[in-house]
Parts: C-alpha cells; structure tokens; sequence
C-alpha cells in the first residue's frame, strides 16, 4: 500500500489520523515539531516519542523531501537559486535571499504557469501541475537544512506559477508555516503575490489572515497591461483595481502593486502619471523594479533617467514607491527569470 505523505496533513488533519490510530490527538504538535522545526527525515529520530507510536508512524506515513539538481550562489549578493527534483520528477526553483537581517526564501507553487506573462522566463514551458501544501513546506525546509544557520525570517509566494491558480494548497502551507509548532513564521511576514485573479483576491480578504497581498500590475492601461500580463483579457485593469479596493476596506491593510519597468513599454513619466490617476484615494504602495533579462522574451531595462522620472512623477502625486533593487539577477534567480527545468 502507497504510504501517504505526513507533510499533506493539517494539524487538524494528523490529530484526526492520529486518533484513528489510538493516539493522542496532543502528539500531533510534537510532530509537528520534529517535522518542521528540526525538520527530520525519519521517524526514528522523532526520539521523545514512544517507540510503538513511532512504528505505527512507519507503517503509515512517509516523510517526503525534494533533491537537488542544481545551485547557484551569486558572488555578488550571496542570493542561492537551487533547482529541486519533486517525487514524479518535476522540477521548481526556489530562492533563499539573505540580507543582515532578514532571510527570504521566494517559494514555487506551481510547476509551470497557465499565465504567460511576457517578461516571465518559466512563460514558455506552460503549465504542468500545481504544487501540494507539503512541496511547498519542502522548499523552505530544503533550504533550512542546506543552510541552518541562515534564518528564515520572510517568505514570498512570487516563484514559478500563481498561487491564487492553486489558492487551496497555498492557503494550507501558510497555516502551516504560521503554526508555532511548525514554521513560526508571523502572517505579516509571509506576501502572496498575484497577477490579478480577481476571485482569489476576492476570497483572500475573507481569510482573516494579515498576510500581505502583491498584485502584478506594470501597467495603468489595458492594451499595454494585456501585452504583458494576458490575464487583463479576463480581469481587465480598472475591474482589478476596484477589487483591490473592496480588499483594503474589507482588511484595512496596505496593498503592494508589483511594478516591473520595461524600456519603451511602461515606464514613462506618463505611464507614472497615468499610475497615480488610476491609484487615486487607494490604500497601497507600488514596488518598483527594473526588468531583468530573459533570453526568450526580447525586453530592456529601464535607463537610470527612466527610473528616476518614473518615481518623482509618482511621487508628485502623492503615490507611496520603492524601488527595490534586484537579487540574484547574476544567476538567473531576480524576478521573472526563474524557470521550471534547467536549460
């Protein structure tokens, strides 16, 4: 009999399992501390657990873990990309991002993508499947035991697909890795990031979770936005917007626009100007960030004039912006250069 995988399991999900097995419900947390927060690979080294429960564990669950295929640490920042090999041979790639004090692993979440967005490097392979709660929970634990003393402090839902495509099993790994017995990691430092998919958007704001939510904007109009993120067909620009309002009124927490600046696409001082109409009275911030080429998609970064005339004609009009500094751009980890196999 296929032995079920422990990592797929809620808390609420293993006390239930755990009952059935005549186990008290209250080893579950401990597990879950094994599991997560030392992150063993057998139940063998689940060591102050009673021996009987540890082979009842045996006989019905397996522990998975992903392999790697790949690393690349860039000499510059320190930023690590690892390529990892799921249990059916797949493959995503995730990002461990180290500042002084921070650790930010940018998490998969699908294998491939459905949404073909133009400046997306994994665009092309399209999509294969969506990634379960416990591959995701893998990914941060990979890079926790490729590096223990590098903390991970932060996660980011921006790697390879959309998470609000697989919104059940993203949802999951997140009560997951909040749990104090698992992760611990607090819900304000944890941010999904959509390329606009409305319903997701919609549901998200009933979650009661201060996760914080990014939206893939890059442009104020429609025929630009559709170039570059085809999904504006569906939910095009100002019906996105007024759903991000509806979110901040219903959570009353800040909402963050993902703006990549694309030479002669989208970051004039009009395309800005533009932006702060469209953003009026909207509680947000817009995080900027100059493209990072991708071989196939043909694209140019911003010139230091177009980054700085885009910002001071957003800040004119009284739009809160950054501009974040790319990471990893040197071994094909910034944003939108992750890919779902080597090439």
């Amino acid at each position: 009999m296929h032995k079920a995988d422990i990592k797929s399991l809620s808390k609420s999900g293993l006390e239930s399992a755990l009952e059935a097995l005549d186990v008290q419900r209250y080893r579950a947390a401990q597990i879950f501390r094994w599991l997560y927060g030392s992150g063993v690979r057998s139940f063998d080294d689940m060591t102050d657990l009673p021996s009987a429960l540890r082979l009842k564990l045996k006989d019905k669950f397996r522990i998975s873990h992903p392999v790697m295929l790949d690393m690349k640490r860039s000499p510059s920042d320190g930023t690590t990309k690892y390529l990892l090999k799921l249990e059916d041979a797949g493959t995503v790639e995730t990002v461990f991002i180290p500042e002084e004090r921070r650790g930010t692993v940018c998490l998969s979440t699908q294998v491939g993508c459905k949404f073909a967005c133009s400046f997306c490097a994994s665009s092309p392979f399209g999509f294969i499947r969506n990634l379960t709660a416990s591959e995701m929970l893998n990914e941060v634990l990979f890079v926790k035991g490729k590096d223990p003393k590098a903390a991970v402090t932060h996660l980011v839902f921006m790697g390879i697909g959309e998470p609000f495509d697989n919104y059940d099993n993203v949802m999951k790994a997140i009560r997951i890795f909040n749990d104090p017995d698992a992760f611990n990691i607090g819900a304000r430092r944890m941010t999904v990031s959509t390329c606009g998919i409305i319903p997701g958007i919609e549901k998200f704001a009933r979650e009661g979770l201060q996760v914080e939510l990014s939206v893939s904007l890059h442009s104020p109009d429609d025929k630009t936005r559709t170039k570059l993120v085809p999904v504006n067909k569906k939910y095009p620009v100002r019906e996105l917007i007024e759903a991000c309002r509806r979110y901040t009124e219903a959570t009353k927490r800040v909402i963050t626009f993902e703006y990549i600046l694309i030479k002669g696409i989208n970051c004039s001082k009009a395309d800005a100007a533009a932006l702060g109409e469209l953003l009026k009275g909207l509680k947000c911030k817009v995080n900027t960030i100059a493209y990072n080429k991708v071989r196939s998609q043909g694209h140019a970064g911003p010139s230091r004039e177009d980054v700085k005339g885009f910002i001071e004609t957003l800040k004119a009009r009284h739009v809160n912006v950054t501009h974040r500094r790319s990471r990893g751009d040197d071994i094909d980890a910034g944003c939108g250069q992750l890919r779902i196999a080597r090439l």
